[in-house]
């Protein structure tokens, strides 16, 4: 893995100059940045190296019983010496937390930014990896630290980045075979640990979502296959789940609320056939000015403006990929 010498010597030099570190997380922060970043922090901690972890904006409801595991603080103003970033291919991501230029910079990430990738100092960029979290695990293998709590993180991390090992591959399933021989860790437990947390107003909120999501559906038929768009203030995520359990083939979703936000989920039969939603997305960046990614069939993207044009742009690439079929 590139980077990791460079990383443990830097880690070295970090602790006889007593730097402090940031563990920074994307916006509505999911099991598999917050896993990776409690897991690194814990890794620090052994070290003597004083760290928090900061999420921007949110945390995800998959990720809030992950909380038990650390204090996590949203929105930090970064006074830290060091300032590590994890599965967060753009800046966008991260706002509205803004980093000095002066912050020594490291991104830990299992996507590749081709068009504004985040300046960094070491970047740890693994593509072949379904999760971040996997690459955390082979650092902290790297530097011969185990701990059962760190485990846990990233198996959430794995478990749910993967949708639940739908997503996984040999290198996955060899992951989290080192883990279980290593700790007596039950997948029911990791299971529990990643299961939604949600209050009664938020509960509702959701609700209301996905009922406006529906009243604002577009639906678009393309020879046998079925493309549905819609646009919310926030769940996009969601409403495309929702979607495709109504009988969507694809859901696209936006949002305009505080920029543009993008989600779009395929069904497994299309992924099976080549469709890479990660990929079309990455070609969205541009267009909303902003940045895009994600796996063959769940993706997303953030940016500014330009939301229609945006959505337009992706039922047509669905279609030029549907054509091909």
């Amino acid at each position: 893995m590139r980077g990791k010498i460079k990383l443990k010597r830097f880690l070295g030099e970090a602790k006889e100059k007593e730097y402090s570190f940031l563990l920074l997380c994307h916006h509505n922060a999911d099991p598999d940045s917050l896993g990776s970043a409690i897991a690194f922090s814990r890794y620090l901690n052994s070290m003597g190296l004083n760290n928090r972890i900061g999420v921007a904006q949110s945390v995800s409801s998959y990720a809030k019983r992950l909380l038990s595991f650390a204090k996590v603080e949203k929105d930090p103003e970064v006074k830290e010496d060091v300032v590590i970033i994890f599965d967060t291919s753009s800046i966008e991501q991260l706002e509205p937390v803004e980093i000095p230029k002066d912050k020594f910079v490291i991104v830990i990430d299992h996507h590749i930014e081709k068009e504004n990738p985040i300046k960094a100092h070491i970047r740890i960029v693994d593509s072949s990896r379904t999760s971040t979290a996997e690459i955390v695990w082979e650092l902290l293998k790297y530097f011969n630290f185990y701990d059962e709590i760190a485990a846990k993180a990233i198996l959430a991390g794995i478990a749910t980045d993967t949708a639940n090992f739908r997503y996984a591959n040999a290198k996955t399933f060899k992951t989290v075979s080192e883990i279980l021989e290593r700790f007596p860790i039950q997948m029911g437990e990791i299971y529990n640990l990643t299961a939604p947390v949600s209050d009664e107003n938020i509960d509702q909120a959701k609700r209301m979502a996905i009922l406006k999501a529906c009243q604002r559906m577009e639906i678009k038929k393309f020879r046998k296959y079925i493309i549905v768009t819609s646009k919310v203030s926030a769940y996009e995520s969601l409403a495309c789940k929702v979607f495709l359990q109504l009988g969507a083939d694809v859901a696209i979703v936006g949002s305009e609320k505080k920029g543009v936000r993008i989600s779009a989920r395929a069904k497994e039969h299309l992924v099976k056939r080549g469709l890479h939603l990660g990929k079309i997305m990455e070609k969205v960046g541009p267009i909303i000015e902003g940045s895009g990614g994600g796996h063959a069939g769940a993706a997303g993207a953030n940016g500014k403006r330009n939301l229609d044009e945006a959505i337009k742009f992706l039922v047509k690439e669905i279609e030029k990929f549907l054509r091909g079929i």
